[in-house]
């Protein structure tokens, strides 16, 4: 059963097995669109950075979520990088696999553990 009768971009009349948008092109407008794919990548991230303690691994800094990145223990192993472009626009499961690579990390933290060469 259908929860709409009408395309919930266009307002067009849907048919047969359509139950939210009338063609690729509508629902491309809601899913594919630059602030829909920021918004669900941002929800991602917030989402990832709960289930990894909600804060750097190293130095225990919380204050915003844009500040932490996702660190690849190792970087053979690294199949793709963890940004909100990826992170809005792969299967979850590709991400979840990725995520088992890696460690939370302040953008600090993680400059230092790149750079040791660079300390003061």
């Amino acid at each position: 059963m259908k929860n709409n009768i009408n395309c919930k971009i266009c307002g067009i009349k849907l048919k047969g097995k359509q139950t939210l948008y009338c063609s690729n092109n509508c629902k491309n407008k809601a899913h594919q669109s630059y602030a829909a794919q920021q918004d669900r990548g941002f929800k991602r991230k917030l989402e990832i950075i709960k289930s990894f303690g909600g804060k750097c691994s190293k130095c225990g800094y919380n204050r915003n979520f844009s500040a932490l990145v996702f660190h690849h223990l190792n970087r053979l192993e690294k199949e793709f990088k963890l940004d909100l472009r990826s992170l809005s626009n792969r299967k979850m499961s590709k991400i979840n696999n990725e995520l088992k690579k890696c460690i939370l990390l302040c953008h600090n933290c993680h400059a230092e553990l790149h750079n040791p060469q660079a300390d003061i």
